[in-house]
């Protein structure tokens, strides 16, 4: 997944926006400011455009953690898009 198409659709990928959440932030407070740089922009181009690129260890360890959080959120974004619940039909 290192470029900025979709393997199952072979389509772009640009999601406008992802969920940062506080959990992410807090998990970068000890980390160098080249550190922030990279752990942002991976979470970042992996939760607009599920890119990824090779990281130093560290940061890759951190990312892992927060991958799972990022591809439910973009699970649950391609499920609301085929709509809800059919209304119930009423006698």
């Amino acid at each position: 997944m290192n470029d900025y198409h979709n393997q199952e659709k072979d389509e772009v990928v640009n999601h406008n926006s992802f969920v940062f959440y506080e959990s992410f932030y807090i998990a970068m407070k000890s980390l160098t400011l080249e550190e922030k740089k990279e752990y942002i922009s991976s979470i970042c181009n992996y939760g607009l455009y599920e890119k990824t690129f090779e990281l130093s260890p560290k940061i890759e360890g951190m990312f892992q953690l927060v991958k799972p959080q990022i591809d439910a959120n973009i699970k649950k974004r391609k499920n609301g898009k085929k709509g809800g619940r059919p209304p119930n039909e009423k006698p």
